[in-house]
């Protein structure tokens, strides 16, 4: 008798309920990367690495940076409920670039779900001094997800000149 109700309930209960999870729309939460390959043309033979920047970060600029010291801002309080002294959504914004060699003279930078519309992209020597420099629009294509909740990007790959 109690399976009875129960699936009667059931039976009345599901129409009422699909018009309302029907018409919804539910973006999964998940986050991406979005990417840019540079590759070198010209005489490569002096570059020990390729670094890219943005308005608002930059990318290592060696393949094996020395580590920096995080130390507070003079703005930074003590008492940030989030542990690093900026009260909760307060605090620089975050833009990391991520960079890997993946050719002879070819990079791949990632940033993370963010699209920059150009970048500065320098090609180091050994001791970081540079040899090529150019600033590029970067034009974005979606490559994954969709259009109501985002996904991956590429952009047009860049060729940078190296020259003697």
């Amino acid at each position: 008798m109690l399976r009875l109700r129960t699936f009667a309930f059931l039976t009345l209960l599901l129409p009422a309920l699909l018009p309302v999870t029907g018409c919804a729309r539910v973006c999964p939460a998940i986050g991406w990367n979005n990417s840019v390959t540079v590759a070198l043309a010209g005489d490569t033979r002096n570059v020990a690495w390729v670094q890219l920047c943005t308005p608002e970060a930059c990318s290592r600029a060696a393949e094996r940076p020395i580590p920096q010291p995080v130390l507070p801002t003079a703005t930074a309080t003590p008492t940030g409920a989030n542990g690093l002294g900026f009260p909760p959504g307060g605090g620089p914004a975050v833009h990391r670039i991520v960079v890997e060699k993946v050719g002879a003279a070819t990079w791949r930078f990632s940033f993370d779900m963010d699209s920059p519309g150009s970048a500065t992209v320098r090609a180091l020597d050994a001791v970081g001094g540079t040899l090529a420099e150019e600033k590029v629009p970067l034009n974005w294509q979606r490559i994954g997800g969709t259009a109501e909740c985002g996904g991956p990007s590429t952009a047009a790959p860049v060729t940078l000149a190296v020259n003697p």
